[in-house]
C-alpha cells in the first residue's frame, strides 16, 4: 500500500516515496502500483506482477516541475520561500477552464451524497469547502478525516461522490478511504499536486492544484491552491444548478490573488515578525473564528504547532463558554480571525479575563486588539487572504525560537504509512 516512485535518467535510477527527493536529478518517473515488484540493475528496470511475475508495462511520466523550484535560492528556508511563491501559485488554479470544472462536477447531478476527505491541513481545507458549498451553491456536503472514513462506509454507494484532497497524492489514509469507496461503486474526484500520483490514478477525474514542488513539511502554497480550487468548484456546482455564475467566482478569486500579491512584501512580513517577537516564548496560543474562519483557526493551530511546538488550540468562537475559556489566564495570546460583531464580542470576553488579543482583520479595533494585522477585504474568500499572515506568523515564531521550520521533529512531508 505504500507509494514507491522510480526516477530515471541516462546513468542512474532513483527510488523514493515523493518526487522532490530526486527532482534535482530527473523528472522522468514510473509509479509502482499495489501488488507489483520492480527489479533494478543500474539503469535496467523491469516491472512484474507479484502474483504471477508476469511483465508489467510502464509508461514514462514527465513531471512538469523544474529542479530550481525545489531549491531554496536566496531564501533562508523552504517554508518562507513557498509562502512568497503564493504570488504565482494561487493564480495557476485559474488554468482550469470553466468546462473542465463543470465536467468534473457533472457527476453531482446523479449523486445523493458528497464526501470531502483529507488529512491534516487538507482536512481543514475540506472543512472550508463545506462552508463554500453551503454559502455559494447551497449544497450540503459531508467532511470526514480520511482516517475516520471507514466508519461511514455503510452510506457509500454508486450515487456517492468522494472528493479527495492530497498534496502528494500518496497519503496512506486517503488511499485506503478511496479503496473503500471504489469497492462500493462510489465516484471519485481528486485534487492533487502530482498528476500521476496514486490518488490521481485511482480517481475517475483528477484536478491538479498546480502548486509545484513543496519541500517544507508544513504545507503553505499547496493549501492556498487547494482552497482556491475548492472555491471555484463551489461556483461550478452553483452554475450547474443555475444558482450562480462561475465567472463571478473567477473574478472574486482574481481579486484575492491581487490581495495576496500586495501582502507578500518585506514590509508586511517585518510587521508580522515584530508581533511574533512578543509571543514566541509563550507556551499556549488560542485561535478563534466563526464560519469558514473556524477551520482556518484549526489550520492556524496546526501551523503553529508544527513549526514552533507551541501548544496552539483552535476553536469556534461561539464555543468558548462551553469549556475553552476556562484555560484563559492573564497574558495568554489569542488570535482573533475576522472582526464581525459576534467574534469581537468573544474577543472582549477573552480580553476581560486577561488575554492578549491579536486581531487578523480588515479593520483595527484598538479598544479590543493589543496587536493588529491588516487583512485586505474579500468577503467570500477572506479565509484565503487571512491564511497568508498566519503562515508568516507561524514561520517567525519558529525562527525566533531557533527552530528549523522546514523539518519539524517527528513529522514527514508525505504520510505514506498508517
Amino acid at each position: 500500500g505504500s507509494p514507491l516512485i522510480i526516477g530515471k535518467n541516462k546513468n542512474e535510477t532513483y527510488i523514493a516515496s515523493d518526487i522532490p527527493a530526486f527532482l534535482a536529478k530527473t523528472n522522468i518517473v514510473n509509479y509502482l502500483d499495489d501488488n507489483e515488484i520492480v527489479w533494478i540493475d543500474k539503469t535496467n528496470i523491469k516491472f512484474n506482477s507479484l502474483e504471477d511475475l508476469s511483465p508489467v508495462q510502464k509508461r514514462d511520466i514527465e513531471v512538469p516541475w523544474k529542479s530550481e523550484s525545489a531549491q531554496k535560492g536566496d531564501y533562508l528556508h523552504f517554508m518562507i520561500k513557498e509562502i512568497f511563491e503564493q504570488k504565482e501559485t494561487i493564480a495557476k488554479v485559474l488554468r482550469h477552464s470553466n468546462q473542465e470544472l463543470l465536467s468534473a462536477l457533472e457527476i453531482m447531478k446523479k449523486c445523493n451524497g458528497v464526501y470531502f476527505i483529507g488529512c491534516g491541513t487538507a482536512h481543514k481545507v475540506a472543512m472550508m469547502a463545506e462552508y463554500f458549498f453551503a454559502e455559494i451553491s447551497q449544497r450540503k456536503i459531508n467532511v470526514v478525516a480520511a482516517s475516520e472514513f471507514e466508519h461511514f462506509k455503510h452510506f457509500i454507494n454508486e450515487k456517492t461522490l468522494i472528493i479527495a484532497i492530497s498534496q502528494s497524492g500518496e497519503t496512506a489514509d486517503v488511499l485506503e478511504a478511496l479503496e473503500i469507496g471504489k469497492s462500493q461503486g462510489a465516484n471519485i474526484l481528486s485534487l492533487t499536486n502530482v498528476e500521476g500520483s496514486s490518488i490521481a490514478r485511482l480517481a475517475d477525474v483528477n484536478l491538479s492544484i498546480f502548486a509545484g514542488p513543496e519541500k517544507a513539511v508544513a504545507s503553505t502554497k499547496a493549501s492556498s491552491s487547494q482552497i482556491a480550487l475548492c472555491f471555484l468548484l463551489a461556483y461550478a456546482d452553483a452554475e450547474l444548478y443555475g444558482k450562480n455564475n462561475l465567472n463571478l467566482g473567477r473574478e472574486i478569486l482574481g481579486n484575492a490573488i491581487s490581495d495576496v500579491n500586495d501582502m507578500l512584501n518585506p514590509r508586511y512580513e517585518n510587521l508580522i515578525k515584530l508581533i511574533a517577537q512578543k509571543y514566541y516564548q509563550e507556551s499556549l496560543i488560542f485561535v478563534i473564528g466563526r464560519g469558514s474562519f473556524y477551520p482556518l483557526a484549526l489550520e492556524a493551530a496546526i501551523k503553529i504547532q508544527e513549526v514552533s511546538y507551541i501548544n496552539a488550540q483552535g476553536f469556534p468562537a461561539g464555543e468558548l463558554k462551553h469549556g475553552p475559556i476556562a484555560m484563559i489566564e492573564k497574558g495568554v495570546p489569542c488570535l482573533i480571525l475576522d472582526d464581525d460583531l459576534q467574534t469581537l464580542s468573544n474577543a472582549i470576553e477573552l480580553k476581560s479575563r486577561g488575554a492578549k488579543i491579536i486581531g487578523f482583520s480588515q479593520e483595527n479595533h484598538p479598544e479590543v486588539f493589543d496587536d493588529w494585522i491588516r487583512i485586505p477585504n474579500n468577503e467570500q474568500i477572506q479565509v484565503l487572504n487571512s491564511l497568508i499572515p498566519i503562515q508568516i506568523f507561524a514561520y517567525h515564531l519558529a525562527i525566533l525560537k531557533g527552530l528549523n521550520p522546514d523539518m519539524p521533529r517527528n513529522l514527514a512531508k508525505s504520510v505514506t504509512v498508517k
